[in-house]
């Protein structure tokens, strides 16, 4: 009778094939219910838009919102049979006004509305960005980007990006490059390496490029300071001497060589956020014209992922894409929204883990472990590192939770290194330093 009974519950029992085969099923089913989601946007996007923006356009719009999406849907599977540990989705919708002047091209007022989405499976993202503005005197434009990072083999991962830009009084533009990014560092200092070749499709014609670059980044309490520096090398043809700001000459294409440096500067302080930089630019010659780009904005991040952001761009030529310079002010709103498709793996015991409990941080540091000491450190602290006070054995209590939204947070045992929670989704920077992302106010 038991041995009946035992047969039947293991006949009735999934195979390993099939939990992974309902986990796939469930990831796609959220996935579908976001792209719904992004189509709605578009939909209203279209009421909106429609007295200022003709159909088509936005039509073109909300079509790049979907193909990312679908592209990230064509990703999931793999990272699901390869058994990753988490897999999400993320994105926003911003929208504004701007004043924009650019030499020889245009200038006025400008609306614009900007859809984002990325998918994130384990250290595998990809993702894009739509740009759709129109101004006056009438004119419209179109700037669509896509990027995809492959998982880091030991520091080193490859990435590729592509870029197409279509807008009034400009020929259109496509570019496309790929490269490897090789990083390194953790806690406050971070160092990047970056080496790229790509090519400019203009008139019918490629032209090839190349450049090469390094970042660096430190943070200090709620201050972090970035100097980056690239060299670039690219094959241009005359007619896009002018708009780049190039020395006229004669042939069918000029070679122009810069280098840029742009130091950088974020300070956060609970939910404001300011962004200061300055690029540098020497060249070779043939390009001239504007040499300084000064950059300064202000974000105020409500809940909910709602922002609301002010600030100021003067823009250096971009050679390799093949864009002119130009300055412009904006005024805007961004939401924000991430969905976990694959919850994180059962942690083991002697894992530190955060959670909230009544609206309280709690960091339990693992029954294996023995911790005297713990932090805290997120968005929510603007970086700055929390005290724990001990609350019960292996148990913390480090302070009041963040209002509702999703929060990038890492915490420390005994004066050790900065560690992502285990039981958090992990959310990697373009620097590569890995942190957990904290949910609050919904479902975890």
């Amino acid at each position: 009778m038991n041995g009946s009974i035992i047969i039947a519950r293991a006949a009735a029992m999934p195979l390993p094939w099939q939990r992974r085969s309902r986990r796939a099923w469930h990831a796609l089913t959220a996935l579908r219910v976001s792209a719904r989601r992004i189509s709605a946007l578009c939909v209203s996007a279209r009421h909106v838009l429609a007295r200022h923006v003709s159909a088509r356009h936005v039509s073109t719009l909300c079509v790049t919102a979907l193909c990312v999406t679908a592209l990230g849907a064509t990703a999931l599977p793999g990272a699901l049979r390869a058994q990753q540990p988490r897999a999400r989705i993320s994105g926003s919708i911003e929208t504004g006004a701007a004043a924009i002047e650019q030499p020889l091209v245009r200038r006025g007022a400008a609306f614009y509305v900007a859809p984002r989405a990325q998918l994130t499976a384990h250290d595998f993202s990809i993702g894009g960005t739509a740009v759709l503005a129109t101004g006056m005197p009438t004119w419209r434009s179109l700037l669509g980007t896509g990027f995809v990072r492959t998982p880091s083999i030991g520091n080193v991962r490859i990435v590729g990006s592509g870029q197409l830009l279509k807008t009034s009084g400009l020929a259109h533009t496509v570019h496309g490059d790929v490269g490897a990014e090789w990083h390194a560092g953790t806690g406050a200092g971070v160092l990047l390496l970056r080496a790229r070749t790509g090519q400019l499709r203009y008139a019918g014609t490629w032209w090839r490029d190349m450049d090469a670059g390094a970042s660096a980044m430190h943070t200090r309490g709620s201050l972090s300071l970035v100097l980056d520096a690239t060299w670039s090398s690219a094959f241009r043809p005359t007619a896009l001497q002018e708009q780049l700001g190039a020395a006229t000459g004669g042939g069918t294409s000029f070679r122009a060589r810069t280098l840029d440096l742009t130091p950088r500067m974020i300070w956060e302080r609970s939910r404001l956020r300011a962004d200061a930089s300055l690029a540098l630019r020497a060249a070779e010659g043939v390009v001239r014209g504007t040499r300084v780009g000064p950059q300064l904005s202000f974000t105020w991040q409500t809940a909910r992922g709602i922002s609301l952001f002010v600030g100021g761009v003067q823009r250096l030529p971009d050679v390799r894409a093949g864009i002119p310079s130009g300055r412009s002010a904006l005024l805007g709103l961004r939401v924000e929204a991430r969905r976990v498709l694959v919850r994180p793996r059962a942690v083991a015991a002697s894992a530190p883990t955060l959670r909230i409990e009544k609206g309280i941080l709690l960091l339990d540091t693992g029954t294996r472990q023995h911790a005297s000491r713990a932090a805290l450190r997120g968005d929510f602290t603007s970086w700055s590192p929390r005290t724990c006070r001990v609350r019960a054995t292996h148990l913390f209590d480090c302070g009041t939770a963040p209002v509702a939204g999703a929060w990038r947070v890492s915490i420390r045992v005994n004066d050790g290194a900065w560690l992502q929670p285990g039981n958090l989704p992990a959310a990697a920077d373009d620097f590569g330093s890995v942190d957990g992302v904290l949910l609050t106010g919904g479902k975890r």
